[in-house]
């Protein structure tokens, strides 16, 4: 016999069922806003910073850094990548204290700037805003060992669509941000690493094998990466 409780019941567990269901889709989708937009991942990774073990080591950046697979690569050590696909200079800048100061990691690996130049910023302003960022990691940080990685070489010429996706990239352009680092570090007594120079090919471009597309680092490329790296993250 239906009475007027069971359907009510009924109700109620479609209602529930139907709410469990609106709450996964939301779940899901604020999920992958979390972790796909640049705003996204900024406030996911301060969400995750909440949670931190000790003595932390930081690779802050770009694509660059966030493609680099520091927990297969560097899996030994505590390392938490805290790179950005498509950030900029100013972009690190907004998230620094949120995403890497609060950490008070041990070590800092920073390299940042390859976008401000397909945003057509001059070299100045990048190598202005670096700068700035590190004024600012090592007022806030005093402890904490920074670690400049050069920008690497672009190749216009590894693919059918290198030409693309390199985009208003220059190499000169790189090479004075990266000469200009090298003297600044001197000045702050911080660690600069040369990476650029280890991976040009004979004509002074970045290696095919070590590339995707001109741009992006291939896997053969971020494990050599990974052996110059080694020694600075094991110090």
């Amino acid at each position: 016999m239906i009475t007027f409780e069971n359907v009510m019941f009924f109700i109620l567990i479609i209602l529930f069922l139907s709410n469990i269901v609106l709450i996964s889709i939301f779940l899901h989708t604020f999920i992958k806003y979390m972790k796909n937009s640049k705003e996204g991942k900024k406030e996911y990774y301060e969400l995750l910073n909440r949670k931190l073990e000790k003595e932390s080591i930081v690779f802050l950046g770009d694509s660059l850094t966030e493609f680099y697979r520091t927990d297969e690569f560097l899996r030994e050590f505590n390392i938490y990548n805290r790179g950005i696909a498509g950030d900029t200079t100013d972009g690190v800048l907004d998230r620094l204290e949120s995403n890497v100061i609060m950490m008070k990691p041990k070590k800092i690996f920073l390299q940042i700037g390859t976008n401000d130049l397909s945003e057509k910023k001059k070299p100045s302003y990048i190598i202005e805003n670096i700068k700035k960022i590190v004024f600012i990691l090592k007022e806030k940080l005093p402890e904490t060992k920074l670690y400049l990685i050069s920008l690497y070489p672009i190749n216009k010429k590894a693919t059918a669509v290198s030409k693309i996706i390199v985009g208003r990239r220059k190499q000169p352009d790189i090479e004075k941000i990266n000469s200009a680092l090298v003297t600044f570090a001197e000045e702050q007594n911080i660690t600069y690493i040369d990476i650029f120079s280890h991976l040009l090919d004979d004509d002074n471009r970045l290696k095919k094998e070590f590339t995707v597309e001109g741009l992006h680092i291939s896997l053969d490329g971020y494990s050599f990466i990974t052996n110059l790296l080694y020694k600075y993250v094991e110090e």
